[in-house]
């Protein structure tokens, strides 16, 4: 593939992630173009030259380095895309294994097809992906699943949430509008849309309430493990992966769990207005 034809991103470059991502199309169709902000605002910075090579070399040595090649989907990529399918029963996002690799879908949006044996990764998105508020919602939704398997191998775990000083606010990922929140305990980062800071000694990692007034409930780290396991941004048909089970024990130990009213809460897009 010609590589005129791509611009390329990597994730949080001055912590040096091996996680890349390759927009195909930023030609005629101005694709890549309008989307680049989106990449930009999830920390995704753009890459030239000398740097490009370099990631080439490092996706062909390192066995953890991923990329994920974004384009807009062919035709036929589009039907599947579109497609009434049996898992919509379930929600938006489905996930089809395969003999060798898996295909997940973000109905109406994308179609990534992944293999842990796979450096580089594919994802055919349609027009809407990253326009409107359903597709910038659907697009970080899709990012957040990608940074959620690519870091996986390194020790970082992802939650659907918004970083708050000391800590993290766990929500649904509706409730998030897709935004998510990772934590790398070898690092001891934290890392989000904010950008990265260090794991506070005493990490707190909100539940919001709808009914609790004026306190703070903590939670046991049985409870605190089973409400991050619901909320985590790793998805996989299969249930949790062993590291990942391993890295939501390491969450809940390291982790303060509080039960936070949640009109005392107040979330970015409030706190702007």
């Amino acid at each position: 593939m010609e590589d005129q034809n791509i611009m390329y991103f990597q994730y949080h470059t001055e912590e040096d992630y091996p996680i890349y991502l390759g927009l195909v199309g930023s030609g005629d169709d101005g694709f890549a173009d309008s989307f680049s902000s989106l990449i930009t605002q999830m920390n995704f910075r753009e890459m030239s030259g000398n740097e490009i090579d370099l990631a080439k070399l490092e996706l062909a040595k390192n066995p953890s380095a991923r990329m994920l090649k974004i384009k807009p989907a062919s035709y036929k990529v589009e039907r599947q895309i579109e497609s009434a399918a049996q898992s919509d029963r379930f929600g938006l996002e489905s996930i089809l294994p395969k003999e060798g690799y898996k295909v997940y879908r973000y109905k109406g949006h994308a179609l990534l097809v992944y293999s842990y044996a796979a450096e580089v990764w594919e994802c055919g998105v349609t027009e809407s992906f990253g326009e409107n508020e359903e597709g910038i919602f659907a697009a970080r939704t899709v990012l957040n699943r990608f940074l959620s398997w690519a870091l996986a191998p390194l020790g970082v775990i992802g939650f659907w949430g918004v970083p708050v000083k000391e800590g993290l606010v766990v929500l649904k990922a509706k409730e998030s509008q897709g935004e998510a929140v990772f934590l790398d305990f070898n690092k001891r980062k934290v890392l989000s849309m904010d950008g990265v800071k260090s794991i506070p000694s005493r990490l707190k990692i909100l539940r919001l309430d709808n009914k609790l007034k004026n306190k703070n409930i903590k939670m046991t780290t049985e409870e605190l493990m089973s409400f991050l396991s619901v909320h985590t941004s790793f998805f996989d048909p299969e249930g949790h992966s062993l590291p990942i089970r391993q890295l939501l024990q390491a969450a809940s130990r390291r982790g303060e769990g509080l039960i936070h009213p949640r009109e005392s809460f107040q979330n970015r897009k409030e706190a702007l207005t």
